[in-house]
């Protein structure tokens, strides 16, 4: 093992590992998300939306102990530095394997996030629509007098009235 970079592989490759498995499981989430959201089913986004921030922080934690591990190693703690860093251990395919799953994972978890938001988008605007139609027609509304005959709301003047 080189000076520079002589970080422990199987620590970063375990690390790789356990991203690659929280980011599968980040994006069942994100796609039964996706079902309740089409279906409509809020007792289930609200489980789930728990559900995803812990996750999210898992995967958070994860990162952040790769970044820490790649600049311990005197690398950047960034994509560049994992590229030289598996550049420096050739011998790790798995390593490799999990990058390059982590990268395409990353980036289908960033589209599903972005349907979702979508959707999310979507649903609020019909129910603000709606919610303005209530509003409106609570507006609009009759009101009964005393004699048990509707009196329209506001005051106008009656037809044929001066």
């Amino acid at each position: 093992m080189s000076g520079r970079g002589g970080s422990s592989p199987p620590t970063l490759q375990n690390l790789l590992s356990e991203e690659v498995a929280q980011l599968r499981g980040f994006l069942v989430l994100l796609e039964n998300e996706q079902k309740a959201l089409v279906g409509g089913d809020v007792e289930r986004l609200l489980a789930l939306a728990t559900e995803k921030t812990g996750v999210f922080g898992r995967l958070a934690k994860l990162g952040e102990a790769r970044a820490t591990t790649l600049a311990a190693a005197g690398l950047a703690p960034d994509r560049d530095g994992m590229q030289h860093w598996l550049g420096q251990h050739p011998d790790l395919g798995g390593a490799r394997r999990d990058w390059q799953d982590l990268l395409a994972l990353a980036k289908n978890a960033h589209a599903l996030n972005q349907t979702n938001g979508e959707l999310i988008a979507t649903r609020l605007a019909h129910n603000q629509q709606a919610l303005s139609a209530l509003l409106a027609a609570a507006n609009q509304a009759s009101l009964y007098g005393p004699d048990g005959q509707a009196h329209p709301v506001g005051g106008g003047r009656s037809l044929g009235s001066v």
